[in-house]
């Protein structure tokens, strides 16, 4: 039994520095021509024309082609866009085992010669619309076999993707399909036959696979959109031949408002990969080579005219997301158009500036805890760090908290009942002014309790990277506003 199929492709056997292999996707019918994809530029070949049929004819094999009649290819077999110039070999990754192709390579010879007289018998008319019966079950067969899986070229003969029953099933058990995680909060699309590979090519889409065909800056509807460089599909499928997987990251915040419809968005992103026309999505537990893996994204922090009449971009987060996850970055101009690297700004903070040993969160010269009853207030900005602090170095004090309890009046009653229990105290809210301390400084003072202040000394930039994280890592929390941060420093 020969090893499933993952890919096919057509192997260019000229120039092959310069002439990229074409990729054959499985069940869906492709044209292959005079094209950017292929570096033809013969004029006698035709173009990438779904209706037409090229009045010069192709090789496979040997034959010339003829309207009408079907060849089905097999691995090392040799196709010609145009009989005897152009050539490629058909190449199925993996390759089937040597049993199995000396088998079909037998079965193929009598084949091909029960082609060449069928070839020699019929008697087609390219000008009539009225089919012979034997043409018209030539069509329906044609088009049977379209639907299972095989790939027509532009010349108008059949290459099938398929090398046996067994890969026919094994492709239709990696049909395309849409997964939906955490309540449609991600949505996640699979391409048919896509292979697992260590190496990644991931692209965010708006603004570097795609842009909006209107102008306009946003899209104006699901249909709204054209390739940003007519490179991107020869581009990602030369990264696909050459073993990696490619992957697309895209933030639709239309689908939570309901601004974008999810089936709309669906059949957008459907069409984006069956244009760019390599599978596409996720790698079934495959780890993966960081060192070889890459993002692409124009979310890279670039600031105003960072070319010529360039405004500056939105945001860093394309860049940052490859700084997270440790990989190549790039924007789309350097990777589609060989430009060089624009300057750009990252944020002031940088988390991996951060010491990684608790010690960041001790004072030098005091005691984080003391024997002797206390009531210790927390002072800083929200993001700061506070409760972190509390849960982490005061696991023994009571607990209070004014978000959590809803009022101040609330939190003065829980103090009293811990004073009452003996039990110290660590009160986690901002505390920004001498009112808000003072209420429960005057209880303590009333008891004979210590009170100790806690000023956390974290940066504005640390403070809004908190809260960011905080906002998208804990959805119980109440999201805060950057402007309250601002206000309260």
């Amino acid at each position: 039994m020969s090893a499933p199929v993952k890919s096919c492709y057509l192997r260019s056997l000229e120039h092959l520095e310069e002439t990229p292999n074409v990729y054959l996707p499985d069940n869906t019918p492709i044209y292959v021509g005079r094209s950017p994809e292929t570096g033809i530029t013969d004029a006698k070949c035709s173009r990438q024309q779904v209706q037409q049929i090229g009045p010069h004819a192709c090789g496979f094999n040997g034959f010339k082609t003829q309207k009408g009649v079907r060849f089905v290819a097999k691995h090392d077999d040799r196709l010609e866009l145009l009989y005897g110039k152009h050539a490629y070999e058909i190449e199925f990754i993996p390759p089937p085992s040597v049993e199995n192709f000396a088998l079909r390579k037998r079965s193929y010879k009598s084949e091909t010669e029960e082609t060449e007289k069928k070839a020699k018998m019929l008697k087609l008319d390219n000008c009539s619309d009225n089919r012979s019966e034997e043409s018209e079950n030539d069509r329906e067969e044609e088009e049977k076999l379209a639907s299972n899986g095989v790939h027509s070229n532009q010349k108008g003969f059949s290459i099938s993707s398929s090398t046996s029953s067994e890969q026919s099933n094994e492709a239709s058990s990696t049909s395309a399909k849409w997964d939906s995680i955490d309540n449609g909060k991600l949505l996640i699309y699979t391409a048919s036959s896509v292979p697992n590979q260590t190496k990644v090519a991931a692209y965010d889409m708006d603004g570097t696979l795609i842009k909006p065909k209107s102008g306009l800056v946003f899209p104006k509807d699901c249909n709204d959109w054209q390739l940003l460089y007519p490179d991107v599909p020869g581009k990602l499928k030369q990264l696909h031949t050459n073993g990696y997987k490619i992957v697309i990251f895209t933030n639709q915040a239309g689908l939570s408002t309901g601004k974008v419809k999810i089936n709309d968005f669906k059949r957008k992103i459907e069409k984006v990969v069956q244009k760019i026309g390599v599978p596409i999505q996720k790698n079934g537990g495959v780890t993966i080579d960081k060192a070889s893996s890459f993002y692409i994204g124009d979310a890279a922090g670039r600031p105003k005219n960072w070319a010529p009449g360039k405004k500056k971009d939105h945001s860093s987060a394309d860049r940052l997301m490859a700084l997270n996850l440790g990989i190549k970055f790039e924007t789309p101009e350097e990777h589609f158009l060989k430009h060089k690297t624009p300057p750009y700004e990252l944020p002031k903070f940088n988390p991996k500036s951060l010491s990684q040993t608790d010690d960041i969160c001790k004072p030098v010269d005091a005691e984080l805890t003391l024997k002797q009853q206390e009531v210790v207030l927390m002072v800083g900005s929200p993001g700061s760090g506070k409760s972190h602090f509390a849960k982490n170095y005061l696991k023994e004090y009571g607990y209070v908290n004014r978000d959590t309890l809803g009022s101040w009046q609330k939190c003065i009653a829980a103090v009293q009942q811990y004073l009452n229990q003996g039990k110290s105290i660590v009160l986690d809210n901002t505390n920004p002014d001498p009112a808000s301390r003072k209420r429960y400084i005057e209880i303590a003072k009333k008891r004979n309790v210590s009170v100790r202040c806690f000023v956390m000394t974290t940066s504005i930039e640390h403070a809004k990277h908190n809260n960011k994280f905080r906002e998208l890592t804990d959805p119980s929390h109440i999201p805060i506003n950057e402007i309250i941060i601002n206000s309260y420093v």
